[in-house]
Formats: C-alpha cells, structure tokens, sequence
C-alpha cells in the first residue's frame, strides 16, 4: 500500500512541474510578444513538450494565463493576511493592500501589460477569464472590509459587496497606470496615496 502511494506521490508531482513548466515558458513568451501573438506550438517548444502536452493540460492559451493568474494572486493573498490583521489607520490599510500586490508583480510587469491590453481590447474575449480570476481575489478582500468594519474604521451603512466592486474599479485602475508607467511607478504611488485618501474620506465613521 505505501508503495502504490508512494508511486501516486510521484506521478503527481512530475504531472505538476511539466504544468508549470508549460505557464512558465508560455508567460515568457506572453511578455515578449503578446498572447495572440504566440502560438501553441510555440508554447511546447519552449517548454520542451509535445502539443499534445500542452492540451492535456489547457484547451486554450487564455486557460494558461488564468492558471498563472489564479496561482499568482493565491501567493498574493497569502502576504495579504499580514496587512488585514493591522490595527493602521483605514487609509494606510487600503493603501499597503494595493501597494503590496504591485510590489508582487514587479517581476512580471511586461507580462502585467500584455495581460491588460489583451484584456481591454478584447473585453469579451476575456470576461470569462477574467471571472475565474475573480473568484480567487474576492474572499480575501471581502473578509479584509468586513474586518474593517467590525471594529470601526468603515461605517455600518455601506454594502460590503458594493465597496468591493468599487474598491476593485480603483485597483483595476491603479494597475493599469503602473502597467503603463513602468519603473520606478513614482505616479502611481502619488496616486495610489491620493486616490485611496478620497475613498477613504466617503468610507470613515465621522467623529461629532
């Protein structure tokens, strides 16, 4: 029995570094020339895999960015924890969540702007993709601004899932300015500072 498991054990893992490896190679191909700009057989090149490969794992190239997407924002979500349990003030909060998460995909930020203006073009195309996304970014906010509200720092009136959709049309934005920035994004933490300034001023229990 522990040899069969032990087998399994095995199989499983080379089945996820050949997965890997395909995101890996075809991330690096995204950043250079744009996802409709690569094709499949382009993909298994770079990963030393036959096509086949490539589909046992993704039917389409777009299933490749939500899977590296997804993974991307699970290790973000996780340093997250650390800025939802702080006792800041409400602003320095939101400010540090977004500004943790463009710290985070510094290191992919070609492919963050590829990403974005595939996504702006072919808005359609992507809403779907951009869904499954969606699915692993939700919680953590969502238990963060509840959080933020139960001990004070957000007033009792507001939707929380109202809050997260405009929270989420600032982040979107603030993304797109630092993907079309570049380095070192002095703009955008000038903005990101000032636009979660305001935010926060419509969000704060007023004092009487």
């Amino acid at each position: 029995m522990t040899v069969v498991t032990s087998k399994m054990s095995r199989r499983s893992r080379k089945k996820e570094a050949i997965r890997s490896q395909i995101i890996a190679a075809a991330i690096e191909l995204f950043s250079q020339h744009g996802i409709s700009g690569v094709t499949v057989d382009q993909i298994a090149e770079a990963a030393d895999v036959g096509k086949g490969t490539i589909y046992n794992y993704f039917q389409t190239k777009e299933d490749i960015v939500v899977a590296f997407m997804a993974a991307f924002e699970g290790k973000v979500q996780a340093k997250l924890r650390d800025v939802g349990t702080s006792q800041s003030p409400l602003a320095e909060v939101l400010t540090e969540f977004i500004r943790l998460q463009l710290r985070m995909k510094k290191r992919y930020h070609p492919f963050v702007r590829v990403f974005l203006g595939q996504m702006f073009l072919h808005t359609d195309q992507f809403l779907p993709h951009m869904a499954k996304i969606q699915k692993t970014m939700d919680p953590q906010l969502q238990e963060l601004l509840r959080d933020l509200q139960q001990r004070g720092a957000i007033r009792p009136d507001i939707n929380v899932s109202d809050l997260i959709v405009v929270f989420k049309t600032v982040q979107l934005g603030l993304t797109a300015l630092w993907a079309i920035e570049g380095p070192p994004f002095t703009a955008t933490e000038r903005t990101l500072v000032q636009e979660i300034r305001l935010l926060c001023e419509g969000l704060e229990v007023k004092q009487r």
